[in-house]
């Protein structure tokens, strides 16, 4: 099933078309019932079409996608990890909880690059939509911008400094440390390992089939005990190629998206070549761009 979803959600993303923002609105998760979690989602992708830029729905809820992506839906990072996987800037969800006679709302919105918001509202059962509109229209606002750091207090004035000596080189600077971590070769390289696992069992389980299969072609039938047995190879040889044919299909899809992983990891850590003067010549700086 974690397959399925991660292929539900790339359908649903792929067709995207070029806007300046793209802003994806997944369905309300939580233990309320669906009418209800329903009508609150087309509350929230209304509110999120007076945004600027492109408003699709999805299909799957945030807790679904972030499975299949493979990170904990409550981990701080993870939204940024599933709106790099879905192609888009913005990513806006929520989850309703039954609570008596009320629903708890909570809605989240999450820019790339940018920090979770949230809103949460109490919904009583004869509320209408324009309370719930009200309730969550201030997560659809500009976020604050971040106050001005205070200006650093002016140094006094200092004996001017000795130049150094022309001949002196000067060490160039330490190359800034990795911004990122290396999870996309972790995963890829998990997904291939598991792949390749399930490639070998499929080919083992498919490789007793046909022995079996020989076995039934030369197995005799001259009372009801030889029936009996005949029957009982068949319902193995086909238990054993149904499995085959499940762990070499799982074991594809696993080496592919881990391949996927891998290239994106090394697309995204690529290497780059500089000039670098230094003292009677020039050299070159070698800069690895990510983490090792």
């Amino acid at each position: 099933m974690r397959w399925l979803a991660l292929v539900v959600v790339l359908a649903v993303t792929a067709p995207a078309a070029a806007a300046s923002r793209k802003i994806l609105v997944l369905p309300v998760d939580g233990t309320a019932d669906a009418a209800t979690r329903a009508r609150l989602t087309a509350d929230i992708a209304r509110l999120a079409r007076t945004l600027d830029g492109q408003v699709a729905t999805g299909s799957a809820t945030f807790a679904d996608t972030a499975l299949a992506v493979g990170c904990d839906p409550q981990a701080p990072g993870c939204s940024d990890e599933v709106i790099a996987t879905l192609g888009v800037d913005e990513l806006v969800w929520g989850t309703a909880t039954r609570e008596g006679g009320q629903t708890r709302l909570i809605v989240r919105r999450a820019v790339r690059g940018g920090a979770v918001r949230d809103v949460t509202t109490t919904i009583a059962a004869g509320d209408s939509g324009d309370r719930t509109t009200t309730a969550l229209a201030p997560l659809f606002s500009p976020a604050e911008p971040a106050h001005a750091p205070a200006p650093a207090p002016t140094a006094p004035p200092s004996a001017p400094a000795t130049a150094p000596a022309p001949d002196t080189p000067t060490a160039p600077e330490p190359a800034p440390g990795p911004a990122e971590d290396r999870r996309d070769r972790t995963v890829g390289i998990a997904l291939v390992a598991g792949g390749g696992l399930g490639i070998v069992l499929g080919v083992a389980l498919w490789a007793s089939y046909s022995s079996l299969q020989s076995s039934i072609d030369s197995h005799p039938v001259r009372n009801s005990a030889d029936l009996q047995d005949l029957k009982s190879l068949e319902d193995k040889a086909s238990t054993r190629a149904i499995a085959g044919d499940v762990f070499m299909l799982a074991g594809l899809a696993a080496a592919g998206i881990g391949g996927y992983y891998l290239y994106r990891d090394h697309k995204r850590h690529a290497v780059a070549i500089a000039p670098a003067p230094i003292a009677h010549g020039a050299g070159l700086t070698l800069t690895i761009l990510g983490g090792l």
